[in-house]
């Protein structure tokens, strides 16, 4: 496939408007500006309710979803906030007993991996991916609704079980037998939370079917497996992981980065096919590296474990090489989505380094169930998906409201959480290495580790209030001007960017012809897409062939008529 030169990137001096509805953008459709809208009539709410809880439209239902899965990550977050006040100090403070903060770590790490990470996936597919391979909709939109209600209600139930008789379950989010039997953990905390889990995954197993059978199925005309956006291909493997394991799952929010990166560097993605190896690799990969936390048992086998584990950062290492190399010598902009990938980029490097320190047996000995595996472990799992997740936010906003959020409180938001973060995890590198246990309520005044659990627990403070940045700047884009643009950003590369902000019910009025991995800008951009296209003399013997079985006569630049991945897509 053909790539765009850098003498034909548009120029970075190209004027822009902090207001997304600018006029005059050229090459760009517009929507008309809409009359202000009626006033409400009685029971307008209750209907607009009764829409959400009832529609089959995979749109809303990717809205419900993250609304649905930021708010157990508040949730999550107040439990880490009670577990760093609990530690900031000797004693307990906080918590009654030991008992209670073993409660607290269980719930943080189910919501946040369980009812979190692994879900939210769903909510970005729904929302962007029938839009990026020009679907109407997903392959069975009632599945798609009913796997949601089963999220939805199965992480009620999980989280309900601070109210019943004994509290919830405290044998760990990983539920490690013999702790979590009933010799262990009697009460119905552990029921409630074993059975909550279970229909909340069940529901991510029928989307995951869903998302499998709409990419395969449903795409538009033209739109080939390697035309999809990185995005949708990781939305495809992840799903494939749902069905075959259902792990923890990260791989989704890696090509969110893949898809921001592209766009405020002002370049095509540098090595497309080789990003959907390495995701296909990392997907292979991941599915033996299970046991490189289970070293100091005794009970795994260390070389096959450890060469897998350092095997994986091969593939990572393609991925970070294609992003750098997407950036270099691009036409930069410092957006806020574009910021939100920056920060994913060094977190998750940060985590990757550690990541092989603990590969290896020698080294993971000496560190293992320290505070060392929990600074690795948020870096990975928090570097990934909050960070991508928010560069998502940000960046598809306009395409899921209508609106744009504040660059500056977005920029606010991401220095309160990147600084929180870093001053949180890092130093926990350091207790670690001074032998500070994981998942301990206490510890001593002579342990020597007050000062460190201390600064810990400030940036966490810190990480936990830049939230309520972002829910204000969500709370203000409720009166920010509506997004006319197509593509407020400008260089969109996929498919949701030819469509209006937010999308029809169907979609799209009329899908453009998709020649390349880039419809949305050889739409917008034509001038720039004709620079790229080159034109090759055919082989003369070919073209003989050609004419010998067609009965047509050709000219020297291929076939005079035109084929059927070249014509026209019908109007949706």
């Amino acid at each position: 496939m053909s790539r765009l030169s850098t003498t034909a990137r548009p120029s970075r001096t190209t004027t822009r408007s902090r207001n997304p509805g600018y006029p005059g953008r050229p090459g760009r459709r517009r929507r008309s500006e809409p009359a202000r809208p009626p006033p409400p009539p009685p029971g307008h709410r209750g209907r607009r309710v009764l829409g959400w809880v009832t529609s089959t439209d995979h749109k809303v239902i990717g809205n419900l979803y993250l609304v649905t899965v930021f708010g157990f990550f508040m949730i999550g977050g107040l439990l880490a906030m009670i577990i760093r006040a609990e530690l900031f100090a000797p004693g307990l403070q906080v918590v009654d007993n030991l008992e209670q903060f073993n409660q607290m770590f269980t719930m943080h790490g189910s919501i946040m991996l369980l009812l979190f990470a692994t879900p939210f996936f769903a909510g970005f597919a729904n929302a962007i991916m029938p839009l990026q391979i020009g679907a109407p909709d997903v392959a069975f939109p009632r599945l798609n609704m009913l796997a949601y209600w089963f999220y939805l209600f199965g992480g009620l139930m999980a989280v309900s079980v601070f109210l019943v008789p004994g509290g919830a379950a405290s044998f760990g989010w990983f539920a490690y037998a013999p702790l979590s039997n009933a010799t262990f953990t009697p009460g119905l905390g552990g029921d409630l939370w074993l059975v909550g889990l279970a229909l909340s995954g069940f529901g991510t197993i029928l989307g995951g079917v869903n998302f499998v059978t709409t990419i395969v199925c449903l795409r538009a005309p033209g739109m080939t497996m390697f035309r999809m956006p990185l995005f949708t291909w990781t939305v495809l493997i992840t799903s494939i992981m749902v069905l075959m394991a259902f792990p923890v799952l990260t791989a989704a929010f890696f090509e969110i980065i893949s898809e921001v990166l592209p766009v405020f560097s002002r370049k095509p993605l540098f090595g497309y096919k080789g990003l959907i190896f390495a995701t296909i690799a990392i997907a292979a990969l991941s599915m033996t590296v299970w046991a490189h936390h289970m070293y100091a048992t005794g009970q795994v086998l260390l070389p096959f474990f450890a060469m897998m584990s350092m095997l994986i950062a091969v593939p990572t290492g393609v991925k970070f090489f294609n992003w750098v190399g997407t950036m270099w010598g691009g036409s930069l902009t410092f957006e806020t989505p574009m910021v939100w990938a920056l920060g994913f980029l060094t977190t998750f490097l940060f985590g990757g380094l550690t990541g092989i320190v603990l590969a290896s047996p020698a080294l993971d000995f000496h560190v293992t169930d320290t505070y060392f595996v929990v600074a690795h472990f948020h870096y990975t799992v928090f570097g990934t998906v909050v960070f991508a997740m928010f560069a998502g936010f940000y960046f598809w906003w306009p395409k899921l409201t209508g609106r744009m959020l504040d660059e500056k409180l977005g920029k606010v938001h991401f220095a309160m959480l990147f600084i929180g973060f870093h001053g949180t995890f890092l130093i926990q590198h350091v207790l670690g290495m001074q032998n500070m246990p994981r998942r301990y309520g206490d510890y001593l005044v002579e342990d020597g580790v007050t000062g460190l659990n201390q600064v810990s627990s400030m940036f966490a403070f810190l990480l936990g209030a830049s939230t309520l940045v972002f829910l204000y700047n969500v709370w203000r884009s409720r009166s920010a001007p509506l997004v006319l643009d197509d593509d407020p950003w400008g260089y969109g590369s996929s498919l949701e960017w030819a469509t209006s902000c937010p999308p029809p019910r169907h979609n799209f009025d009329q899908i453009p012809r998709i020649r390349s991995e880039r419809p949305a800008f050889d739409l917008h951009h034509p001038e720039a897409s004709a620079q790229e296209t080159t034109q090759v003399d055919p082989d003369p013997h070919t073209l003989a062939r050609l004419e010998e079985s067609t009965g047509r006569e050709t000219t020297g630049r291929g076939p005079t008529t035109r084929g059927a991945a070249d014509r026209d897509p019908p109007v949706r």
